[in-house]
């Protein structure tokens, strides 16, 4: 592209799309948009390169697929700011691209309501055995399919980070008749009526639900571990549908395989796709679903709103309302 034009880069794939005409909109008839597959997986060598070269060139990053690493970083000699599509920042090299002058944004908040229904939809489904019911009435053993379930009044479900997502979880559940005790890195002052704070081990060794809702940051890698999972009640559910590396893997693997607790529901892993030689795939106590918390149209709509006008602040010479970075030169 060659019209003098300010580019915009958005990494989406059909499977992982982004809402573009949210984007065009917000930034208006004066910057081109271009879409590069670059994608989670195994790459070869040309079409990341092609990737890269696109990426390389652009003025603004709009990232929902694909990383992006100190390498290409380097590369980007004209571009203002990285926006991510979501909340977490792991997908990118925030230090090189602070050191490269520039911005690092995501859109916090964004995808809370759709993370959160999903959390409790997996929450229900693991109680109520829908997953295995729905298998069952399809191999045509209707008798077989009735599962003897448990209801969520009365039950403790444990929040482990309470930032937007956990606090709409919290209220939802609240309002089910859920006790709700959670757990956050940060104090709260105040938390709504119906949730307590508590320690970690507190949390793990008493919820009849245990359900993450932390960032991926370097003092939450492998958080939950052997020493946890083996608190947990033999009959407790554990859902995570925020990163899949706060769990060690293989420490989950062992507790799911000697039913440490009773299932679990897990929408991330710590390698995406999830491969289909996994173990975990082996496992009759776990639902899957293919990290797709925050894909609904609404949370879309959102999320491309918030990240397009992020960029077109950053393009503009401003600086943008969720950076997460402060880059050395910023002018």
């Amino acid at each position: 592209m060659s019209t003098g034009k300010k580019r915009v880069v958005v990494t989406a794939t059909t499977e992982m799309p982004v809402n573009l005409s949210v984007v065009s909109r917000e930034l208006g008839p004066e910057v081109e948009v271009e879409i590069v597959p670059l994608a989670f997986g195994d790459m070869s060598l040309s079409a990341r390169e092609r990737c890269w070269q696109s990426i390389s060139g652009a003025d603004g990053l709009l990232v929902r697929t694909g990383i992006i690493p100190y390498e290409l970083i380097g590369r980007c000699l004209r571009l203002r700011i990285i926006a991510l599509h979501g909340a977490g920042v792991d997908q990118v090299d925030v230090k090189a691209a602070t050191e490269g002058g520039i911005y690092v944004t995501n859109t916090p908040g964004a995808n809370a309501q759709s993370v959160a229904e999903l959390t409790l939809g997996l929450i229900v489904s693991l109680l109520r055995g829908i997953t295995r019911a729905d298998c069952l009435v399809r191999q045509g053993r209707w008798e077989q399919a009735r599962t003897l379930g448990r209801e969520l009044k009365g039950k403790r479900l444990g929040l482990v980070g309470y930032g937007h997502i956990g606090r709409l979880v919290a209220e939802m559940a609240v309002g089910l008749g859920m006790e709700v005790v959670c757990w956050s890195r940060s104090t709260y002052r105040s938390v709504p009526v119906g949730v307590r704070q508590v320690s970690l081990e507190s949390l793990f060794g008493t919820a009849d639900i245990v359900s993450l809702h932390l960032p991926l940051v370097p003092d939450t890698v492998g958080l939950v571990g052997r020493r946890l999972l083996s608190l947990m009640k033999k009959d407790a559910l554990l859902v995570n549908t925020a990163r899949g590396a706060l769990i060690v893997q293989d420490d989950l693997l062992q507790a799911l395989q000697e039913e440490w607790f009773a299932a679990a529901a897990l929408d991330v892993f710590e390698q995406e796709p999830l491969p289909t030689n996994s173990p975990f795939l082996q496992l009759p106590n776990v639902i899957f679903t293919p990290h797709m918390g925050g894909s609904t149209a609404e949370c879309l709509a959102r999320v491309a709103g918030m990240a397009a006008r992020d960029i077109k602040l950053a393009m503009a010479g401003e600086e943008p309302e969720f950076a997460v970075n402060s880059p050395w030169r910023s002018s």
